[in-house]
């Protein structure tokens, strides 16, 4: 592969996952195949997800290879450094691969069918109408991923530190106890954190992504003037969610 490709390449990857993503999303959730196949409809999500999380991994190893250096400290970035731990997590089958609710739900509930009730975590969007769709992670299992010694997450404290801080997660224990339900109950939207992800890194490698797909071309127009997601001012909801047998 030429080293001068490698960059617009890794976007490709983002562009193209991103939409496999919403693709399978729409799938599961407003086509219905949730309830006829519920096992292919996570699946499609699971794999969906984890394509974004290590696209995002290819690409900062990508920076590093055609520039020679990652101008971007992506460990110390908020936006980047967040989503890097979970590809690395899940990667490397640490805390639970941080798992979806789909998931959690599934290995934690008694009955796949039985009714539990959620703290939903969502980062809003500062432009007026603007919203994206949602895949929601356990914040219990980030949490403990973020818990772990350094030995063993690869994480330094203090990229923990700005893990946690980014997403104002102390905020997190007061939700649930506002819903009298568990932290473990509390679980965060990643897409918008995909979008804020991308809006830190396209800018800057801009003259290095010519387009060559419809998405690669619009998500670099988009990601070019998207305002970031709000991190720090949630939208918080708690309600009910079942998975069919």
């Amino acid at each position: 592969m030429s080293q001068d490709r490698l960059i617009e390449n890794a976007f490709e990857d983002i562009a193209q996952s991103l939409r496999i993503l919403l693709e399978a999303d729409a799938r599961a959730n407003h086509q219905g195949l949730l309830f006829t196949d519920r096992a292919e409809a996570v699946g499609n999500i699971e794999t969906a997800l984890s394509s974004v999380l290590n696209a995002f991994h290819s690409m900062y190893d990508a920076i590093g290879k055609q520039l020679g250096n990652n101008s971007i400290d992506w460990y110390q970035t908020g936006p980047l450094a967040t989503i890097l731990a979970i590809r690395n997590a899940r990667h490397h089958n640490q805390a639970n691969r941080i798992r979806t609710l789909y998931t959690y739900h599934a290995q934690e509930a008694e009955r796949l069918d039985q009714m539990a009730q959620y703290v939903y975590v969502d980062f809003p969007s500062p432009e007026k109408g603007a919203d994206t769709f949602d895949v929601y992670m356990s914040w219990a299992d980030l949490r403990h991923l973020l818990s772990l010694p350094e030995s063993e997450s690869r994480i330094r404290p203090d990229t923990g530190t700005v893990i946690r801080h980014y997403l104002s997660s102390e905020k997190f224990s007061g939700y649930a106890s506002n819903y009298e339900l568990s932290e473990s109950r509390v679980f965060f939207n990643i897409v918008p954190l995909f979008v804020n992800a991308a809006a830190k890194i396209v800018p800057a490698i801009k003259s290095h992504l010519r387009g060559t797909s419809t998405e690669s071309k619009f998500f670099v127009d988009h990601f070019s003037t998207v305002e970031n997601a709000d991190t720090k001012n949630h939208e918080v909801n708690c309600g009910p969610f079942v998975l069919p047998k």
